[in-house]
């Protein structure tokens, strides 16, 4: 028979054509990746896996193929993170010094020289001494009338101190109360009293006096972190001690 003759090409024909409808069916349908399992060196999570052996399984045992020997990659650590911190966490840097202590108030050093301030007691004088007269004037004087300063309190740039001024002396003197704007004097000329009644009415017979000296208290501060320059702590006062004090009648007698 003819190579070229009908019966010849009608079957060639035939085959190209049913070849032509398969490949295409072939080429049409994606391969289905299967799951990622990872048993020793069976598996692969490149999208297929292969069994050893198997047709195409090649892929997998390449040293520099990305085969499927190699692990799971793991993700790369968080840029910038602490995984310490939480939530209000405030990451301060390694080289960065801690934050300086907040300065004290000045008010609080000014409170703490008053607890410290100490004044003097007066102590009470008087002449005569323990015993005057009715109409007589009597001398009256103090010691401890003198300047108060505080030791200084320095926290920081700051310094603060406490003053008393002597302002007056108050004398309670069992019969009056008598106000010298100084310390007296022994002469009288300072500060001096003149009773009008005796002391015999009273308690053991005599007057139990006083004096008491009052202080004008100020503050200052010095440096940069004083609140303020300073202010008036108005007065502080200091009783003394009680002193007994008899004051007698002068007896006069007239003559025949």
């Amino acid at each position: 028979m003819s190579p070229y003759s009908p019966g010849r090409r009608r079957t060639a024909i035939g085959a190209l054509t049913g070849a032509a409808l398969v490949t295409p069916f072939l080429t049409a349908i994606p391969a289905q990746a299967a799951p990622c399992h990872l048993s020793g060196n069976t598996g692969s999570c490149n999208g297929t896996v292969h069994q050893p052996g198997s047709p195409g399984g090649g892929g997998g045992s390449g040293g520099n193929s990305g085969g499927g020997d190699s692990g799971p990659v793991a993700p790369p650590d968080p840029v910038g993170l602490n995984p310490n911190q939480g939530e209000g966490f405030v990451q301060v840097p390694g080289n960065q010094a801690p934050p300086a202590p907040a300065k004290p108030a000045t008010a609080d050093l000014v409170a703490q020289a008053q607890a410290a301030a100490a004044f003097p007691v007066p102590i009470v004088h008087t002449s005569p001494k323990g015993k005057t007269f009715v109409r007589l004037r009597t001398s009256l004087w103090v010691d401890g009338f003198d300047v108060v300063k505080t030791e200084p309190i320095t926290v920081g740039a700051q310094t603060v101190q406490l003053t008393g001024e002597p302002a007056t002396v108050t004398w309670d003197l069992g019969e009056a109360t008598h106000t010298c704007d100084n310390a007296g004097s022994q002469d009288g000329k300072a500060c001096g009293y003149t009773y009008k009644r005796s002391s015999a009415g009273q308690p053991g017979g005599a007057y139990q006096i006083t004096a008491t000296i009052r202080w004008n208290v100020t503050w200052s501060c010095e440096g940069a972190d004083c609140d303020l320059p300073g202010d008036d702590l108005g007065q502080q006062a200091m009783p003394s001690a009680v002193t007994p004090l008899v004051v007698g009648e002068i007896q006069t007698t007239t003559g025949q």
